[in-house]
């Protein structure tokens, strides 16, 4: 009687130690949580992914890779089997995509609920004989994968047309134009205090000057002077060529920025109309000054030189000094 006891304790002991072994393995495997299977189908590679690698929902961890076979029915589609917390519901809207960690290279599984904020989706249904299958989507590395050849080959075209487009002939064209270019703006360096000095000489003071010694004039010999015509054609130039100089420092405001063969090529025709307008009022200037009748009766004639006719031999030769 007493061994049946014994035999009795014994078993118990052992019936004991083996449920106490399943709820510790039960217990730290995790398993007590509800969860709903899925599969993961593509036609891609899966490089990296392995059984119980993370599932992520949204970055969060809520599942586990538990199988990854090909479909018996065509060998070309991988399914990956995973299972997900119940509390993390898949629609049809949520995706899926193959992400790697670091430089381990080691691959989870990451699902994203709708590309666009705000859309929802239809909750997949979980409570069937067969769990509900999700495309995996193509990551930057499959592809870039695709991509490769078209890649390569556009880098070789842009290569070529590199090469061509630097050839000798056009390095030598692209160092004469920077050349050009840099002598043309030490040039340039000039043309603020050109500005300056034709404004100073075309300013207001002296053009109403100019207008006062043309009013004067007209009213001390009258409109048929000669020489008052001509001054007041002069003053005239003068103010169409301020003008100008006006359109043109305002168009030449930005110069340094507005590098064209567009204002040089004004600047040296105000540069020649000035020089014309200083000779002209320098002759008449130096006329007044000669003889001041000339405001009356107009410029005298010059007289003729020799062989012109009109010319007299002069009467009064200077006599060669005698020799002692």
């Amino acid at each position: 009687m007493e061994n049946r006891s014994h035999a009795l304790i014994a078993g118990l002991f052992t019936l004991i130690f083996f449920l106490a072994t399943a709820l510790a393995l039960w217990w730290l495997g995790g398993s007590r949580e509800l969860t709903n299977t899925y599969i993961l189908e593509t036609r891609g590679s899966v490089t990296g992914l392995n059984l119980e690698a993370q599932v992520r929902y949204r970055g969060i961890r809520a599942g586990k890779v538990i199988g990854i076979a090909p479909d018996e029915t065509d060998p070309g589609l991988l399914l990956v089997e995973i299972t997900l917390g119940r509390k993390y519901q898949l629609t049809n809207k949520t995706t899926a995509k193959l992400n790697y960690q670091g430089i381990t290279g080691l691959a989870y599984v990451m699902l994203e609920e709708g590309s666009k904020p705000g859309e929802t989706g239809q909750p997949l249904n979980t409570d069937g004989t067969t769990p509900p299958r999700l495309k995996i989507q193509p990551g930057l590395f499959d592809i870039l994968g695709e991509k490769a050849g078209d890649i390569a080959t556009q880098v070789a075209e842009l290569s070529a047309r590199l090469n061509r487009l630097l050839d000798e002939r056009n390095t030598q064209n692209i160092a004469r134009t920077l050349d050009n270019l840099a002598t043309a703006s030490e040039g340039l360096k000039d043309v603020p205090k050109l500005m300056a000095s034709l404004r100073s000489a075309l300013s207001e003071t002296n053009l109403a000057r100019l207008q006062g010694l043309l009013a004067h004039l007209e009213k001390t010999a009258g409109e048929a002077a000669p020489l008052t015509a001509e001054a007041r054609v002069l003053v005239a130039n003068m103010n169409k060529l301020a003008q100008r100089f006006d359109r043109l420092a305002a168009s030449a405001g930005g110069v340094s920025d507005h590098l064209s063969a567009e204002t040089l090529p004004r600047v040296d025709a105000l540069m020649t109309e000035v020089a014309a307008a200083t000779r002209r009022l320098d002759r008449l200037l130096d006329t007044l000054n000669e003889a001041p009748q000339a405001m009356l009766f107009g410029a005298a004639p010059a007289k003729p030189g020799p062989g012109e006719t009109g010319f007299v031999t002069p009467t009064n030769p200077i006599a060669p000094a005698r020799m002692e």
